[in-house]
């Protein structure tokens, strides 16, 4: 008698448990069926605007459906750069990758809700269940070992590409400060970088010397990338690394001036703890790997936190990556994003700061 009683016991929980999941689901799918109703009701919208200026026979010009969407976008959204291409529309209302985040803070929301626009606009993933799985993935543990990756100058092809083979071989993110010379000609790089949910920064247009140029030409070579990329990819970008390290001496005006436009365009200032020396002729790929690696760098400071600096720009460093991201793996890091390290470190990730233990 008392085994029955708890069999039945077992089965209502059971029940229970199946039901909570079925309202998930169901929930679910109601936020993403609302998500899709409001692209149909702009996409409708759109159709009858252009039938109606049919009617009453209007020029041809003022019937490109297109061109009348991108300025509207345009105009609500890019006020300081005209839109030139528009990404595939996503959900009105970005769905978190699960009920409950691994952290709990505004910026891990945001972060999980701009990683879900970026998945399903760039990423190759044939439905959303399969980019939920994938931003289980990317679920960060606050308490657990991590470091960012980082690659400065790209995107260059074909090196780029190859080194996104071994992030994505790996189910690892990385965070890219790319030349904005370099993008126009490249786009599909930065929206696969993207799709595979990893961080963009800003490099300035050309290499700029930061610390050479007058501040209105700063605010140019900086502010023109921040603009390209949010114009062409609607992603906007929060992390500057200038340069040759060069954002001027304690104390000088240069610098002031420099942390002053970081704060004005919403940037962080980002410097690296480690590099690999790919841009060393002398470097080869396995010493590359054993200065990553190695469990104190010279300065005697370990990995854990580490952001790492390396180049999309040489194939010895594609070689590199082949064995360095598995073996961080293998020692139990996280490979996060440098926005992500900094938010769950105990400063946080402010505009106008510099990240750099060797300033």
């Amino acid at each position: 008698m008392e085994m029955s009683r708890e069999e039945a016991r077992r089965r209502a929980a059971r029940k229970r448990a199946a039901a909570k999941r079925k309202k998930y689901r169901r929930r679910r799918l109601m936020v993403l069926a609302a998500g899709l109703l409001i692209v149909a009701l702009l996409v409708v919208g759109i159709v009858s605007l252009v039938t109606r200026a049919v009617k009453k026979n209007q020029p041809a010009s003022a019937l490109e459906p297109t061109a009348a969407a991108a300025s509207a976008v345009a105009d609500t959204l890019l006020p300081t750069a005209a839109m030139t291409a528009l990404p595939t529309a996503v959900p009105a209302t970005p769905i978190p990758a699960t009920p409950a985040p691994a952290i709990q803070a505004d910026w891990y929301i945001e972060r999980t809700e701009q990683l879900y626009k970026n998945l399903s606009t760039y990423g190759n993933y044939p439905d959303a269940a399969s980019i939920y799985r994938a931003l289980d993935k990317m679920q960060i543990d606050p308490n657990g070992k991590m470091l960012a990756l980082t690659f400065d100058d790209g995107p260059y092809p074909p090196i780029t590409g190859a080194i996104l083979d071994v992030l994505e071989a790996n189910h690892a993110r990385a965070t890219f400060f790319i030349k904005g010379a370099y993008v126009d000609a490249n786009q599909d790089l930065v929206k696969r970088e993207l799709g595979l949910g990893c961080e963009i920064g800003n490099h300035t247009t050309n290499h700029d010397d930061l610390e050479k140029l007058s501040p209105a030409d700063r605010r140019t070579t900086v502010g023109d990338v921040n603009d390209k990329i949010y114009r062409l990819f609607g992603y906007r970008i929060h992390l500057l690394r200038p340069p040759y390290i060069s954002y001027g001496k304690k104390g000088s005006d240069t610098r002031e001036d420099i942390v002053a436009m970081a704060k004005e365009l919403e940037l962080a200032i980002v410097n690296h703890t480690r590099s690999s020396h790919d841009s060393h002729e002398d470097y080869t790929a396995q010493m590359m790997i054993e200065r990553i690696l190695a469990e104190k760098d010279e300065l005697g400071r370990g990995l854990n936190g580490s952001i790492l600096l390396f180049h999309d720009k040489y194939q010895k460093t594609v070689e590199a990556m082949k064995v360095i991201i598995p073996a961080l793996q293998q020692q139990g890091y996280q490979l996060v994003t440098v926005s992500e390290l900094l938010n769950c470190s105990k400063e946080g990730l402010h505009y106008g700061w510099i990240y750099s233990k060797a300033d």
